[in-house]
């Protein structure tokens, strides 16, 4: 090859170069390049990314028909207490005495006396008010039982919401990824024809772009996932869009372990319902010793005589629950309420224990979460970001395998990737841990200043 192609080959080389590090910087991380007008935007994506999640929070706690069934549920048990608080019904009747067999099956004539009574069956004074105590307290419970439920769901919306965040990032990703493949083949095409590379970098390029597309594909199809579990939990037609969820940058919180434990041990429906059911087990246990206490029936009753003046009579009765071959079933239902009282108390301590370890595991994932985006947005990805650059001069002075180009790209991506999913489980994170406390992050952040009451 003559000095004059020689020259002529490496000024189209470096023509290729500058041509593709142009275009390339389109794609340079704009984490990186942080000014007023970035922070401003920030700040608005991240407004509009609160209100579009609390929009379909919203949506699921009105049209969750699991919520609707607490609800129902709620309003049976205050109906029982209502029912716990009223008499039996009396009992009121008729009898024939000496009717003729002549007239059978007509009774209704020609009897010798005919009694009317009634009788009312009436609990020892304070059995009706113990047992509605022990429902209403059973309510309240089952109120905590909705609250729990209600957490829950809002969790799960908040996980599916976070998970199509994460998609869509990942779609963003692959969107980058497959122009930055195409420019590394027009970048091999253009050395292959100059004579500076070879076929094969083609080839492995547009293979490289066969995976980007399938993996595109693959995406969509989680994209539909996500959005279908968003609708199920909100009561929509699983086919309607959610909509797009902007890139957004978290912000550090600095959440105190001994602070959070204090508000999840107030504020934990859990604990509430578990507390209330151990006021309920010990009202239960008041309603078992109250029936040692005799009950009491009253009975009414007028006699119509054929041949004789009429008559009324009244009786009184009492039930003995200390009778010898009953008094065993009442003493049995007291064993059983008392130890039914310490199982629940046993029971909230354990759930305490369980609450303080799930605090701390949120905050651990929300502090190493942070560590690592931090990690990867300043060291990690501008580094992969050099080496690309620098991998990509090496290929056009034919320093550089274009294997190893493809390879490093592929760290650059997985390294935003990485930062994607960081902001992910950060997120997730902070959702875990108002689950564990039973407040929102906001309601939390006005605790610690003194706002919250």
């Amino acid at each position: 090859m003559s000095k004059q192609c020689y020259i002529l080959l490496r000024v189209i080389g470096t023509f290729v170069m500058i041509f593709f590090l142009l275009e390339f910087s389109q794609f340079s991380f704009t984490y990186c390049q942080i000014n007023d007008s970035v922070a401003d935007d920030s700040e608005q994506r991240l407004q509009s990314f609160t209100t579009h999640l609390s929009e379909f929070i919203d949506l699921a706690r009105t049209n969750n028909p699991l919520l609707k069934a607490a609800n129902s549920k709620i309003k049976a048990a205050f109906a029982s207490v209502m029912y716990q608080r009223s008499l039996d019904a009396p009992q009121v009747g008729i009898e024939f005495m000496q009717s003729p067999i002549r007239d059978f099956p007509i009774i209704f004539m020609n009897q010798m006396e005919v009694d009317y009574s009634i009788q009312q069956m009436v609990p020892y004074p304070g059995k009706r008010n113990a047992m509605a105590n022990a429902e209403q307290k059973r309510k309240e419970m089952l109120d905590m039982d909705k609250s729990t439920l209600e957490q829950d769901i809002i969790r799960s919306v908040k996980s599916a919401y976070y998970e199509l965040y994460l998609i869509y990032r990942k779609m963003e990703l692959n969107s980058e990824n497959q122009i930055l493949i195409k420019n590394f083949e027009e970048i091999a095409r253009k050395q292959y024809e100059t004579g500076l590379g070879k076929q094969a970098d083609v080839l492995r390029a547009q293979t490289e772009l066969a995976s980007l597309t399938n993996e595109e594909i693959i995406l969509k199809q989680n994209l539909k996932s996500a959005e279908a579990m968003i609708n199920v939990l909100c009561n929509r037609p699983v086919t309607m869009k959610v909509g797009f969820i902007p890139e957004i940058e978290p912000e550090a919180v600095d959440f105190n372990l001994d602070d959070m434990s204090h508000l999840s041990e107030i504020h934990r429906p859990e604990l509430k319902s578990m507390e209330l059911n151990t006021q309920m087990k010990k009202a239960e246990l008041y309603v078992a010793q109250r029936e040692y206490y005799p009950d009491f029936m009253v009975r009414g009753m007028y006699r119509s005589m054929m041949d004789n003046r009429d008559d009324w009579a009244l009786m009184v009765g009492i039930t003995l629950p200390i009778a010898p071959w009953s008094s065993h079933k009442f003493s049995s239902a007291v064993e059983k309420t008392n130890e039914n009282v310490f199982q629940s108390e046993f029971e909230y301590n354990n759930m305490k224990n369980m609450v303080s370890s799930q605090v701390l595991v949120a905050l651990t994932k929300i502090n190493s979460s942070y560590e690592r985006l931090t990690l990867n947005k300043l060291t990690v990805i501008p580094k992969a970001q050099q080496t690309l650059e620098s991998a990509i001069v090496s290929y056009q002075t034919g320093k550089q395998d274009f294997m190893l180009l493809i390879d490093i790209e592929r760290m650059l991506i997985m390294a935003k990737q990485e930062y994607q999913m960081a902001v992910m489980n950060f997120f997730d994170s902070q959702a875990q841990l108002e689950r564990a406390v039973g407040l929102s992050i906001e309601e939390i952040e006005k605790y610690l200043k003194g706002e919250y009451k």
